[in-house]
């Protein structure tokens, strides 16, 4: 570690516990999980999880609930990154309002919902957001996306660069762009879904090719022309570009051109070889024909509309695994069900044998009503879905079966216990998918393709 590094690391550390001692645990009831409480920061009361300090407005449920996902968040950032990932001792500090003059008072911007700020006051870096919790919808649709975005540009700044990226220089596009794919995410109880765009992000990246830059320009743009841009109103359209061209190499042709952004990824992350990094950059700026081709080909249908079943077939891979790990849970408690719709009722009824508020195997309403949300819409959009219920044998745990003929999609969830009957594993398998693209998937099966 060299003399510059080292005393930044102390100097951060030196924050960090200044603020544990700011926020000494209180005598308060012991929350859930065997979360640690912590003393109010902004008047908001706090748990300790094993990897933030949480502060929030929201009610309980809300909290653990977002609590819950952000750790499932982290655990997910620190696999997908880890050869950047390089861990250091203080947990990261999350500020959930529900009232905008609260969130400015504490530093939050006037007009964004959330960001993660570096935090120079005795408080110190934070992620701020204001959040919502008066249905599902609002949380998931508007609180989730921003939650994994801010935790994302936090994880850069605190995990990954402390590897040797000490001033966060990630190219802008680079970190802007990786939280704004992760806009995307959905979480299922056990898992994450990745390589799935949302409704709204594709018809945003659709409404927005007029305002795409040259790839030499975006992956040149300085923080600097990032924020002229977003004086200018011209920065939403690039955010939707660098999502676009971050889907295209991660996931593009069963992730053909993967190795190529790891690299790259890697050598931002470190910086031991600004020459390598130069030389990926270019073959990422050369490309530029390749993902406008892929860009209208998938994002956009023939009269240039957003073609919304791009990554179709994943919405129908969320709703199984969010149903699997419900089937588990109540499955694990002793609860039977003669078929699916059985279990389908009795999720809707609000009726199934789920673990309390406070065990590890709890699992948040608000996925129960996601689950019920995909499955309501998926089937209005698309036609009646066949869902069953399957055993390999009598005394196996069941498997969920779920169809979609018009696209010649079948899906199996499964799950597995542990010795003390706790839900060990859930697992999604495609037993059939022409295409994650269904609109593909419609030409393949009309023998159009």
């Amino acid at each position: 570690m060299t003399p510059s590094r080292k005393a930044a690391r102390q100097a951060a550390l030196g924050i960090f516990l200044t603020i544990a001692l700011l926020t000494a645990p209180a005598c308060r009831p012991q929350p859930p999980f065997g979360y640690e409480p912590l003393q109010p920061v902004f008047n908001l009361p706090g748990v300790r999880t094993e990897h933030y300090f949480i502060y929030s407005q929201m009610a309980d449920e809300t909290t653990y609930d977002l609590a819950l996902r952000l750790e499932a968040l982290y655990q997910y950032y620190a696999r997908r990154f880890a050869d950047e990932y390089f861990p250091i001792d203080f947990p990261k500090q999350v500020f959930l309002f529900n009232n905008r003059e609260d969130y400015v008072a504490a530093g939050g911007h006037a007009t964004m919902p959330g960001l993660f700020m570096g935090g120079h006051d005795e408080v110190g870096a934070r992620l701020m957001a204001i959040a919502y919790d008066t249905n599902f919808g609002a949380l998931t649709m508007l609180t989730c996306p921003l939650l994994y975005h801010e935790a994302f540009h936090q994880f850069v700044a605190v995990e990954i660069s402390q590897a040797g990226n000490v001033n966060r220089n990630w190219p802008t596009w680079l970190d802007e762009g990786h939280g704004t794919l992760f806009n995307n995410l959905i979480w299922t109880g056990d898992g994450w879904i990745d390589d799935a765009l949302t409704v709204s992000y594709i018809y945003s990246a659709a409404e927005s090719v007029p305002g795409f830059i040259p790839l030499q320009d975006l992956i040149n743009v300085s923080g600097e022309g990032w924020h002229q841009l977003l004086a200018e109103g011209r920065v939403w359209p690039v955010y939707m570009q660098s999502m676009s061209l971050l889907h295209f190499l991660y996931y593009a042709q069963d992730g053909k051109h993967r190795p190529l952004i790891d690299a790259y990824v890697r050598q931002a992350s470190t910086n031991v070889n600004g020459q390598a990094a130069a030389d990926l950059a270019d073959k990422i700026i050369a490309m530029e024909p390749e993902f406008l081709d892929w860009f209208k080909a998938n994002m956009l249908m023939p009269d240039g509309s957003p073609n919304l079943r791009v990554t179709g077939a994943k919405y129908y891979e969320a709703m199984t695994a969010m149903a699997t790990s419900y089937l588990a849970r109540a499955h694990a408690r002793g609860q039977r069900f003669t078929d699916a719709q059985d279990f389908l009722n009795a999720a809707a009824d609000n009726k199934l044998r789920l673990a309390p508020l406070g065990d590890s195997q709890w699992l948040p309403d608000t996925l129960r009503q996601e689950m019920l949300w995909w499955l309501d819409q998926l089937a209005q959009s698309h036609g009646p879905i066949e869902i069953t219920l399957e055993r390999s044998a009598p005394s196996d745990p069941p498997a969920i079966i779920v169809s979609q003929p018009a696209f010649g999609l079948v899906l199996k969830g499964s799950f597995s216990l542990d010795d003390q009957r706790r839900v060990a594993d859930v697992n999604v398998q495609f037993l059939s998918c022409p295409s994650v693209n269904l609109t593909k998937a419609e030409e393949i099966l009309s023998g159009q393709e």
